[in-house]
C-alpha cells in the first residue's frame, strides 16, 4: 500500500474535482494525471505542474459519452482511450467486486472519472456537442495510439494487475518502484505515436499510415480499398459482388468467342441483295458493252457496279460522311462501340457506333433489328470481313447496298434518282449530296427539307476539304440542285417497250433463267433492238395510221424486223396500247408474238418455195381463169376480177397474187409438202396447219414473228436463224449466263431456191401492176415482198426484205373475228388490202431503217428446175355446169373461213376473195379443176 491512496480517497478526489469543475460552469473536468492513485510520499508539489496544464486542455462535452470510453493506455504525453461494452449503468456485480479488490473505483465511478490526458480529444470548449461526435473523436484518439500499446492485462512490480477490464490502469512497472510511474518503453511508444523519434512520421520511424476518411480506423472486416461506401459494406457482400462481376466478364468474353467461332462470312455471291435488272438497247459500236437503258425489271431499284465505276469524288464523299478513318481502322471502332454499349446498357437510345464495315455487315448479312445480340454479330462479322476482303472491296460492297431514299438502293440507282446520271460521272458536289443522305435518306432529301440537307452537305464538304479530298473553295459553294423526283424512264411508260420487256422475260424464261433471277439478281440484259430502228418503227406506224387509230380505237398493228442470217430482232412494235387507257380500253396481247393472225396471201410464198424445191421453174405457166374447179371445189379470184386472166408464169402469178394459179399449184405438189416447208422456214409446231387446199390461201392463223422468220430465210439465201430479242445476259459477277448467239444459223433451203423466190417476190414491188407496188423503197433500193388480205378483211399484211433487214407488218381489229373487219378506216374506207396501209407502213419503216446504209442488190435468180406448161384439157360440160340453186353451194370450195354450210355433202363455195389489181391474160377458155383463191392478191 506504500505510496498508493485508498480507493475511497481516489473516489473522493475525483468527485471533488468534478464538482469544482461544474461550479465553475465550464462543463469540463480538469483531472490530474495521477488521480485515483495517491501521491508518492516525498514527492515535490511542482513535479506535476505540466500535467495539470495538459489536463486543462482536455474538455468533455458529454459525460454520458465519456462513460462509454475507458482508458486503454496512458503515457507521459498522451492518453489512449477505447470504447467498451457496458451492460448497465452500474456494471455487473462481478465488475464492481473486481474493482474493489483491485483498489479501483467502482465501475460506475470509472465511467464518470475521466483520466488525465495531454491531448484534446473533443469539444474545443463547446457545450452540448452531439454524443456520437464526441464518442467518435475519442475512438479516433484511442485507436490511433493502440498500435503500440499493450492491450492485454499485465502485472506490476508488486504482482498486482496493472490494468483492469476497462484498461483504466496504466501498464508497465513503476519507475524506481513507485506506483504510477511510466516505464521508459511505454513513453517511447507514446512519443512515437506523436511523431517523435522512432515513431511513424518521426525522424527515425516509418512514414505514418494514412487512411481515407480523415485517418479513421477500420472497423472489424472493413475493406482497405475503394471508396468508403464500398469499404464499409460487409466482406461477404463485397466478395459476392466481385465474384458476380468477374463471372459476368468471363461469360461475356466466352459469348463473344462462341459467336466469333460460329459466325461464317458468306461469299459475295451468297449475299442475295435484291437489285434491279436492266434492259439495254443494242450497242451502237463495237467499243460499247451495251447501249442506252431501255427498261428495268424488279421491285427493288438497285444496280450493283464495281468500285472502278464509282467516281473518286463519290468515294471520298462517302468516307467523309460516314468513316473518314476507314482505310486505317481495323473494321470496327472500339471507342464508338464502347460509347454505343454504354448508352444502350444504361437505357438510352440504341446507338450504332458503326464503321462502314459494320454498316455493310448489317445491311448485307443481318436484319435491321436493334438488339444487343445482333450488334455483337455485327461486330464479329465486321472483324472477319476486314480480315477477308480488301478495303476497296468492302467499300464497293457498301456503296452497292446502302439505301439513299427515293426507292434507290446502291450508288448507281441513287445517281440516277437524284441527278439522272451514273455513279462514274458524279462530281464532288453531287457526291456530297448523296453521301449526306446516308444518315437519314428521306429526311435529308433536298427537295423535302432543303435546310437540313444543305447543313449536312456543308458538313460533308468541310470534311472533304479538311482531308484534302476536295479543294477548299468547295466549302463556300452551294449544294447542286437535284431533280424534283426520280425520272421515270420514258421507255417504261412506252407501250412498245413494255411489249419488248415482256418478250425479253419470255425468252429468258424459256432459256431456263427464273423470273426471280430476272427481277432480283441485277442482270444486265442487252437486247438486239437497234434503238434508231425501234424509233423508226414507232414513227412509221404513227405517221401512216394516226388518223386511222383516232377513228378506229380497236385497230391493232404489229411490226417486227429481223436481221437475216442471225435472227437478231432489230425492231419490235407490239401495239399502240399496253394496259388500260383513259377510255377504259385495255390491251396486253402482243401483236407480234402474242396474237395469231390469218396470214392470208403471205402464205403463198411458202407454197412457191415448196414448188421450187419440187423442181418447178419460175417460167412454168399456169392457166389463170376467173374461177377454177377442182373435184368438189371451186376457187375464184377477186370479185372485181371476174374475167379470165389467160396463162401466167409463177413470176406473174406472184406479182398479181392470183388465187386460181397458186391453189392448184399447192394441190399439185401436195399440201403436206407445203406444211413441211412452212415448218422448215420457221412456222412453229404449235401453230395448227390444216391439210387442206386452202392452206395456200393463208386460212390458218400464225404468229407474225414466224412470218418474219420465213422471209428472213429468203433474205439470207436460205439460212435460217431463230429470231431472238436478247443478245446476252450478264449476272452481278460479270459472267455471261445467256447468249442469243447460241441460235446457230442453218441452211434450210438451197440458195438457188431462195434466189429464185426472191426474184419472183421482187416483181410484187417492181411491177407497176403488182399488189405491193406502193412499198417500193426510195432511191430504187432493191426489195422483195408479198401482200396478204384475208376474206372479209379480217387481216391485212405486208412482208418484205432487203439483204439487210426482213420485216412484216400485220393489221387487224379487235380479236380478228369475222365481225372485226378492216372497213371504214381512213385511207381505206372500203377495206384494208395488204398493198395499202400495211405496205405504206412497211415502206416508211424500211426507208428510215436503211437510211445511211449503202444500197445492196440481190443475187441473180438461178431459174432452177424444169419449165412446165400446165394447161389442162377442155372442161367437161357436166363439170362446168352451174350448180343448182336449190343445192346452195354444193360442189364449190366455199369461204375457207366460215363460208358455206356444206349441205348435200359439198364443201362450200370459194367466192369473195379479194385481189388488188392483177394482169389480165388472153381470152383463153376458162379452165376447170382449179380452186379459186378467196384471198385474192391483197
Amino acid at each position: 500500500m506504500s505510496g498508493r491512496g485508498t480507493p475511497g480517497d481516489g473516489r473522493r478526489g475525483i468527485a471533488d474535482r468534478r464538482q469544482a469543475s461544474l461550479d465553475r460552469g465550464t462543463g469540463t473536468d480538469l483531472i490530474p494525471r495521477d488521480s485515483g492513485r495517491g501521491a508518492r510520499p516525498g514527492s515535490k508539489p511542482g513535479l506535476s505542474a505540466p500535467s495539470v496544464a495538459a489536463d486543462a486542455m482536455y474538455d468533455t462535452v458529454d459525460q454520458a459519452a465519456l462513460r462509454r470510453v475507458d482508458v486503454h493506455e496512458r503515457t507521459a504525453d498522451a492518453t489512449v482511450y477505447r470504447k467498451v461494452d457496458r451492460r448497465g449503468p452500474e456494471g455487473t456485480a462481478a465488475e464492481r467486486t473486481a474493482a474493489v479488490r483491485s483498489g479501483r473505483p467502482p465501475v460506475d465511478e470509472q465511467r464518470s472519472a475521466p483520466a488525465a490526458a495531454t491531448r484534446r480529444v473533443a469539444g474545443r470548449g463547446q457545450r452540448d456537442r452531439p454524443t456520437q461526435l464526441t464518442e467518435r473523436m475519442a475512438m479516433r484518439v484511442g485507436e490511433a495510439g493502440a498500435a503500440g500499446a499493450v492491450s492485454e492485462r499485465g502485472t506490476g512490480a508488486a504482482g498486482r494487475p496493472v490494468a483492469g477490464r476497462g484498461g483504466s490502469r496504466r501498464p508497465g512497472a513503476a519507475r524506481e518502484g513507485r506506483p504510477g510511474s511510466v516505464a521508459p518503453s511505454t513513453s517511447r511508444m507514446a512519443r512515437a505515436q506523436e511523431g517523435g523519434p522512432g515513431g511513424p512520421g518521426g525522424p527515425d520511424g516509418p512514414a505514418p499510415s494514412r487512411r481515407r476518411g480523415g485517418g479513421r480506423s477500420s472497423r472489424p472486416g472493413q475493406g482497405s480499398r475503394g471508396p468508403m461506401w464500398w469499404r464499409r459494406r460487409p466482406r461477404w457482400l463485397r466478395r459476392l459482388v466481385l465474384a458476380g462481376v468477374f463471372s459476368s466478364i468471363l461469360l461475356f468474353v466466352a459469348g463473344i468467342a462462341v459467336i466469333y467461332a460460329a459466325t461464317r462470312v458468306p461469299l459475295p455471291d451468297e449475299v442475295k441483295t435484291a437489285q434491279t435488272s436492266i434492259i439495254y438497247y443494242s450497242p451502237t459500236s463495237a467499243q460499247q458493252s451495251n447501249g442506252d437503258e431501255m427498261a428495268r425489271l424488279g421491285t427493288v431499284n438497285r444496280t450493283d457496279v464495281p468500285l472502278s465505276q464509282v467516281s473518286k469524288a463519290m468515294q471520298h464523299a462517302a468516307l467523309a460522311a460516314e468513316d473518314k478513318r476507314f482505310y486505317s481502322e481495323p473494321g470496327i471502332s472500339p471507342k464508338g462501340i464502347a460509347r454505343a454499349l454504354y448508352v444502350n446498357l444504361t437505357g438510352g437510345d440504341l446507338q450504332g457506333g458503326s464503321t462502314i464495315t459494320q454498316q455493310y455487315a448489317k445491311n448485307a448479312y443481318l436484319t435491321q433489328e436493334r438488339t444487343f445480340t445482333r450488334k455483337m454479330r455485327e461486330i464479329v462479322l465486321a472483324v472477319k470481313l476486314d480480315r477477308k476482303y480488301s478495303k476497296d472491296k468492302i467499300l464497293e460492297f457498301y456503296l452497292n447496298t446502302i439505301f439513299f431514299g427515293r426507292n434507290a438502293y446502291g450508288i448507281e440507282a441513287a445517281a440516277k434518282a437524284y441527278f439522272n446520271t451514273t455513279a462514274a460521272q458524279l462530281t464532288p458536289e453531287q457526291g456530297a449530296v448523296l453521301a449526306g443522305l446516308i444518315r437519314s435518306p428521306n429526311y435529308l432529301d433536298p427537295v423535302k427539307n432543303p435546310g437540313p440537307a444543305a447543313t449536312r452537305w456543308h458538313e460533308v464538304v468541310a470534311t472533304m476539304a479538311a482531308e484534302g479530298w476536295a479543294p477548299a473553295s468547295i466549302t463556300s459553294a452551294q449544294p447542286p440542285p437535284v431533280i424534283p423526283k426520280a425520272i421515270q424512264n420514258t421507255a417504261d411508260t412506252s407501250a412498245q417497250v413494255a411489249y419488248i420487256r415482256d418478250e425479253v422475260v419470255r425468252e429468258l424464261t424459256a432459256a431456263g433463267i427464273t423470273e426471280q433471277q430476272i427481277k432480283q439478281d441485277g442482270l444486265r440484259i442487252t437486247t438486239t433492238i437497234d434503238q434508231s430502228r425501234q424509233i423508226a418503227s414507232f414513227q412509221a406506224v404513227n405517221q401512216v395510221l394516226s388518223s386511222a387509230y383516232a377513228a378506229v380505237p380497236d385497230l391493232r398493228t404489229g411490226l417486227s424486223a429481223v436481221e437475216p442470217g442471225t435472227g437478231r430482232i432489230l425492231a419490235w412494235y407490239g401495239g399502240s396500247l399496253y394496259g388500260k387507257d383513259a377510255q377504259g380500253r385495255e390491251a396486253y396481247e402482243d401483236n407480234v408474238s402474242g396474237a395469231q393472225v390469218q396470214s392470208a396471201s403471205t402464205f403463198k410464198t411458202i407454197t412457191l418455195i415448196a414448188a421450187l424445191q419440187k423442181n418447178i421453174n419460175l417460167k412454168s405457166t399456169y392457166a389463170a381463169p376467173a374461177k377454177a374447179y377442182l373435184p368438189g371445189y371451186v376457187v375464184e379470184n377477186d370479185e372485181s376480177e371476174g374475167g379470165d386472166l389467160g396463162y401466167k408464169n409463177l413470176i406473174e402469178a406472184t406479182a398479181a397474187s392470183i388465187n386460181t394459179v397458186y391453189v392448184p399449184l399447192g394441190q399439185t405438189i401436195g399440201v403436206n409438202n407445203v406444211i413441211a416447208t412452212a415448218r422448215t422456214l420457221g412456222i412453229r409446231d404449235k401453230t395448227a396447219l390444216k391439210s387442206e387446199a386452202g392452206i395456200t390461201l393463208g386460212q390458218d392463223s400464225v404468229y407474225p414473228i414466224d412470218m418474219t422468220s420465213v422471209y428472213s430465210v429468203l433474205a439470207s439465201n436460205g439460212v435460217r436463224a431463230t429470231p431472238h430479242i436478247v443478245d446476252k445476259v450478264v449476272d452481278g459477277n460479270g459472267q455471261v449466263i445467256y447468249s442469243g448467239a447460241v441460235q446457230n444459223p442453218k441452211q434450210v433451203i438451197p440458195a438457188a431456191v431462195a434466189r429464185d423466190a426472191t426474184y419472183a417476190l421482187q416483181s410484187v414491188i417492181t411491177d407497176p401492176s403488182g399488189t405491193g407496188h406502193r412499198a417500193a423503197l426510195e432511191g430504187g433500193r432493191e426489195a422483195a415482198g408479198k401482200t396478204g388480205t384475208s376474206t372479209d378483211f379480217r387481216s391485212a399484211w405486208f412482208c418484205g426484205y432487203t439483204k439487210e433487214i426482213a420485216s412484216c407488218v400485220d393489221m387487224f381489229r379487235g380479236e380478228g373475228l369475222v365481225s372485226d373487219q378492216l372497213r371504214g378506216i381512213p385511207g381505206a374506207p372500203d377495206g384494208v388490202y395488204g398493198g395499202t396501209l400495211p405496205a405504206r407502213v412497211w415502206k416508211a419503216f424500211m426507208d428510215a431503217a436503211l437510211r445511211g446504209v449503202p444500197k445492196s442488190t440481190f443475187d441473180p435468180p438461178a431459174f432452177g428446175g424444169m419449165v412446165q406448161d400446165n394447161a389442162p384439157p377442155s372442161p367437161s360440160p357436166t363439170i362446168t355446169a352451174a350448180p343448182d340453186a336449190s343445192q346452195g353451194t354444193t360442189g364449190m370450195l366455199g369461204d375457207l373461213f366460215g363460208g358455206g354450210d356444206g349441205a348435200g355433202g359439198g364443201t362450200g363455195t370459194a367466192g369473195g376473195g379479194q385481189q388488188q389489181g392483177g394482169t389480165r391474160g388472153g381470152t383463153r377458155p376458162r379452165q376447170t379443176g382449179i380452186i379459186v383463191d378467196p384471198f385474192a392478191g391483197g
